[in-house]
C-alpha cells in the first residue's frame, strides 16, 4: 500500500503543491521565532501559507483566492529577500551568501509553478 493511498490523495500534484505550502508556512513560522515576532508580514504569509496547503489538500474551491493572494505576497516578499542576498553576494565570497541566493530564486520559480498549475487545475476543485 502506498502513501498516496493511505492518504487518500486524490490528485498527486496538487498533494506537492499542498506540501510545499505547508513546508513553506512552516519555515515562515521558524524565521518569525527565529528573529522575532514583529515580522508581521512573515507572519502572515506563514498563516496563509498553511490554510492554503489546507484547502489543496482537501482540493477545495476557496484555496484558489489564498494561492492567489499568496502570489502576490511572496513573489514581493522573495524578490525583495533575493535582491537584499544577491547585493550582499560578491565573487569569491563565503557559501553561505550564495546559498541565500539560490534558496530564494528556488522560493520565487516554486512559487510561479505552484500558481500555474494550481489555476491550470483549478476544475478539478470543489
Amino acid at each position: 500500500m502506498d502513501l498516496s493511498s493511505i492518504l487518500e490523495v486524490r490528485s498527486k500534484g496538487m498533494f506537492a503543491f499542498a506540501i510545499f505550502y505547508a513546508l513553506t508556512g512552516i519555515m515562515n513560522f521558524s524565521v518569525l521565532v527565529l528573529h522575532g515576532l514583529g515580522l508581521i508580514h512573515v507572519a502572515l504569509i506563514g498563516i496563509l501559507s498553511l490554510v492554503c496547503s489546507f484547502g489543496l489538500y482537501q482540493l477545495r474551491s476557496w484555496s484558489l483566492w489564498f494561492v492567489a493572494a499568496l502570489f502576490f505576497m511572496s513573489t514581493t516578499y522573495g524578490a525583495i529577500m533575493l535582491s537584499t542576498s544577491w547585493s550582499g553576494y560578491s565573487i569569491g565570497a563565503d557559501i553561505g551568501s550564495l546559498a541565500g541566493v539560490v534558496v530564494w530564486a528556488l522560493y520565487l520559480i516554486f512559487i510561479w509553478v505552484a500558481t500555474a498549475y494550481i489555476m491550470a487545475r483549478r476544475e478539478i476543485m470543489r
